[in-house]
């Protein structure tokens, strides 16, 4: 059974399409009149002021411009930087939060945004009910002066969203605070089958039964989802220090660590502000909920993570960077090759189809693969089907170091008329092997392979 489905019991406004902006104001406004909110920790702005800033944006979106938080209602701290890089992503600030609001021991309630998008809260909550909280590594964010910012939203994708829209250095760093920069490693996907760790017995044992059951219950939905998952000793026998340094062990051996809410020494809700990590916090069907806790700039990885718990999944990765690579063969996802992609952290983003200008060509190897090398003309070559993964820059530099021959990068030219990086082949290891341009992608052949198999052990037999 899936936790993380359930029925809320406010009822949500229409989704925000474009131009709706100044709309929503007045729709939320009119609700906020009738007694339907705010929440306490939530200064609303003047009704004119707010008005104001939605015509702009529908002004914008008018115009042509591509607004990724067109019309999305928030409330932040009340900083210029903060406010500013929001409003130029098309958000309406509503009103401001206020400082150190929710702090741990309070709980962050679907009544909070019953009106509102998304809130931008110096503290992590102790606990969720019926929203996610996205606790991005610390320094990304310029919003407190703790330097530990969580920004809570109906889903995981919206919170994705709006930390994407704030994440730059802060210009206040030289005087207050520090701001940090995505590594050029980064890694933009927890892969098929990320490693999470689970609280081992004598940790559960301290915890009430039904959190207990709650937790090991999330640990066997990742594992349905492809997760692989083992116990791990975080209990501290009442020293919260030893605590925290088990923790930040355990990540060093795992992608993420599955934890309880709450405000116990262990809970993560009380390590996110005292390790230097990133987290996701999620709701469960009751009260409560549970958190991942994963190593400073793998947020994608715990973002991805909290994608097989509730589906929500953002379009594009946390950060929004990288360099196009087209993999063929067994560089396909589920073929041999394609853990050499997910160990730098890449990401499959989709299929992409070449020109005519290509072959596929049998390698003579153990076990056989394919490479994919140009042809002299379209008409000896034909369209072949890749993925296409995203990698940071030098995640793709360590990608490229290790590949093996007669592998090596090129350029290929796609149907759509843009071209990519590519894994192709070196034509001089091809030139005897079988042509498999006809069957258009490796899976296809191999596919061919699987049938015709079985049919000719039988003939013989």
């Amino acid at each position: 059974m899936n936790l993380f489905l359930f029925d809320d019991d406010t009822v949500p406004l229409p989704p925000i399409t474009t131009s709706q902006a100044v709309q929503r104001v007045l729709s939320v406004f009119d609700a906020l009149s009738r007694g339907l909110g705010p929440a306490p920790l939530v200064r609303l702005r003047c009704r004119e002021d707010v008005l104001v800033d939605a015509k702009a944006v529908d002004e914008r979106v008018r115009l042509g411009e591509r607004l990724p938080l067109v019309g999305t209602l928030v409330a932040a701290p009340d900083e210029p930087v903060v406010v500013g890089r929001l409003a130029q992503a098309g958000a309406v600030v509503a009103g401001h939060t206020v400082p150190g609001s929710p702090s741990p021991g309070s709980e962050a309630r679907v009544e909070t945004l019953s009106k509102l998008d998304a809130l931008l809260v110096t503290e992590p909550p102790a606990g969720c009910r019926g929203v996610v909280g996205f606790v991005p590594t610390r320094g990304l964010l310029p919003t407190s002066d703790s330097g530990v910012t969580t920004v809570l939203a109906r889903d995981a994708a919206v919170a994705q969203q709006v930390a994407a829209a704030v994440t730059g250095p802060d210009p206040r760093a030289g005087s207050r605070g520090f701001s940090r920069h995505w590594p050029e490693s980064v890694r933009l996907s927890a892969g098929e089958h990320p490693r999470v760790g689970v609280p081992d017995r004598p940790f559960l044992a301290a915890l009430a039964p039904m959190d207990a059951a709650r937790l090991l219950a999330t640990a066997d939905t990742l594992r349905v989802a492809g997760a692989l998952t083992n116990e791990v000793e975080l209990s501290g026998g009442g020293a919260d220090g030893i605590c925290r340094r088990r923790a930040a062990h355990a990540l060093q051996h795992h992608d993420a660590i599955l934890l309880p809410l709450g405000s116990g020494a262990c809970s993560l809700s009380r390590l996110v502000t005292r390790l230097d990590t990133a987290a996701m916090l999620l709701p469960l069907r009751f009260d409560g909920g549970v958190g991942l806790l994963t190593k400073p700039f793998d947020d994608q990885v715990v973002l991805d993570l909290a994608g097989l718990l509730t589906g929500s999944q953002a379009p594009r990765p946390y950060p929004d960077v990288g360099v196009r690579l087209i993999a063929f063969g067994s560089f396909l996802r589920g073929q041999p090759r394609a853990v050499d992609l997910e160990r730098v952290g890449a990401r499959f983003t989709g299929f992409a189809t070449t020109s005519r200008h290509y072959r596929l060509m049998l390698l003579e190897q153990d076990p056989p693969e394919a490479g994919v090398v140009p042809a002299r003309g379209a008409a000896e070559g034909g369209p072949l089907l890749g993925e296409e993964w995203l990698l940071a820059p030098a995640a793709l530099g360590e990608f490229v170091a290790h590949l093996p021959a007669p592998m090596r990068l090129g350029t290929v030219d796609l149907a759509d008329g843009t071209s990519s990086l590519a894994i192709l082949c070196d034509p001089a290891a091809a030139r005897h092997g079988a042509d498999l341009t006809a069957w258009e992608c490796w899976r296809a052949y191999l596919r061919h392979l699987s049938a015709v198999r079985p049919a000719a052990v039988r003939a013989g037999s």
